[in-house]
């Protein structure tokens, strides 16, 4: 089974990077990470779901990022044949295997100036978010668990942006989540420049975890002007990231 993920498309800027390529027509799923439009242009947000529709018939599932403004969301989520998700989970049965995926925008060490000045409560809604992301992350009966998001949830995938902007990329914080939770994927965007994939490990192991020789947790950047293409995955049916 064939998973694809990509994010900050941002509308018409960057669609051509896509290309066409006929592993496209393969994905069973596309994760988009939010960034799918620019400036909100709900317009230019439906040339891309009618383009990468025009490529695959794979489920289509997506997070919101800064440039789908929130007053809108109601807007996009209208669109058919793709799941949005906010801070909220949904399970795929997608040929003989249950997919679950987490999905939301993420949070932020240090909210921007924007937000930091526009959005009073926003410190308070970005660690309520890491809570909930927790309590959303629980493998349940699905053969796969999946985050998808539009910040980064470590600094690890940021090496390439400025080191002094990385507190308003993504947030740490989700590193000790996603080490106790261990989803067999992480994807997210935002970082243009950033790394486009690393596999986040504990540093300091008790002697039961050494012993059980837990795998790291894979963390993709799917940004588009980054890979230049959509990430494809493969998924091996009864391997998860815990091992």
């Amino acid at each position: 089974m064939k998973i694809g993920a990509v994010g900050d498309l941002h509308g018409k800027k960057y669609i051509e990077l896509l290309g066409n390529k006929p592993e496209y027509a393969g994905l069973d799923l596309l994760l988009l990470a939010g960034d799918i439009t620019e400036n909100n242009n709900v317009e230019e947000f439906d040339l891309v779901l009618e383009k990468l529709k025009g490529m695959t018939q794979a489920n289509l599932v997506a997070v919101f990022g800064n440039e789908e403004y929130e007053e809108t969301h109601a807007e996009y989520k209208k669109r058919e044949g793709i799941i949005f998700l906010n801070d909220n989970a949904t399970t795929l049965q997608i040929r003989e295997v249950k997919i679950k995926i987490v999905g939301t925008t993420g949070s932020l060490d240090r909210p921007t100036w924007w937000q930091r000045t526009n959005l009073p409560d926003i410190w308070k809604k970005y660690q309520q978010r890491i809570e909930k992301v927790s309590q959303l992350l629980t493998r349940d009966d699905s053969d796969f668990l999946i985050l998808l998001m539009h910040y980064a949830p470590t600094y690890k995938t940021l090496t390439g942006e400025k080191p002094e902007r990385y507190p308003e990329m993504a947030s740490e914080k989700y590193e000790a989540i996603l080490m106790e939770k261990r989803p067999d994927f992480v994807f997210h965007a935002h970082a243009h420049k950033g790394t486009k994939r690393v596999m986040l490990r504990k540093e300091q192991r008790r002697l039961d975890e050494i012993e059980k020789e837990l795998k790291p947790v894979p963390i993709y950047n799917v940004s588009l002007p980054l890979n230049k293409s959509i990430t494809i995955v493969e998924l091996q049916e009864g391997k998860h990231a815990e091992g």
